[in-house]
């Protein structure tokens, strides 16, 4: 059920199809509930696309989560990206918040290769995510100027029930090329 809250793209597939087959053989027979089927099929196809963009999936939010803080981290709002840190949770926030004021960062991008090892399981729920990210930035301090620095990414999530929210646990971040590796473990305990 997951992956059609996900992605319009099984709806879709499906309803259009579906709509388009029905018109075509009303417009060789004339029947008129051919029509009317064809009517409530698209209506049923375009309730169900915002059904699946209201719904929001774990996942998702682990998603939006992830982006959110690259979104603040580039525009250095450091403390707005660290209150994505578990309050439990504070020596990951010192050293997140430390290694971030090495830096001035002028962009992040977030790489498609991002996925989810999404653990409900566990109370709370919980979640491990790996991916690659390229960060642009400058350092007077270790006189780095707008370098591009590619890195693989692996975060853990917590969620707060109370909150309502996923927040971060431990990250760690290596090579890409390591990254692979952390990457195919990631995706061998299941993550998508």
């Amino acid at each position: 059920m997951e992956p059609f809250y996900e992605s319009p793209f099984y709806v879709l597939i499906t309803g259009i199809p579906i709509c388009v087959l029905l018109i075509a053989i009303w417009l060789q027979t004339g029947i008129h509930k051919l029509l009317i089927a064809a009517v409530i099929v698209a209506a049923l196809t375009v309730t169900m696309v915002l059904v699946e963009n209201t719904v929001k999936t774990p996942r998702e939010r682990i998603y939006d989560t992830i982006f959110a803080i690259a979104n603040a981290v580039e525009n250095e709002d450091f403390e707005r990206a660290v209150g994505y840190v578990s309050p439990n949770a504070e020596i990951v926030r010192s050293q997140a918040l430390a290694e971030l004021n090495k830096y001035d960062i002028s962009s992040v991008s977030i790489k498609s290769n991002l996925i989810v090892l999404y653990n409900e399981d566990t109370s709370p729920p919980t979640a491990s995510t790996g991916f690659n990210v390229v960060v642009k930035g400058s350092s007077q301090r270790l006189g780095i100027t707008n370098q591009i620095v590619p890195r693989y990414l692996q975060v853990d999530f917590e969620y707060e029930q109370s909150k309502d929210a996923w927040y971060v646990t431990s990250y760690g971040h290596s090579d890409i090329r390591e990254g692979i590796q952390v990457e195919k473990r990631l995706r061998d305990r299941g993550a998508k």
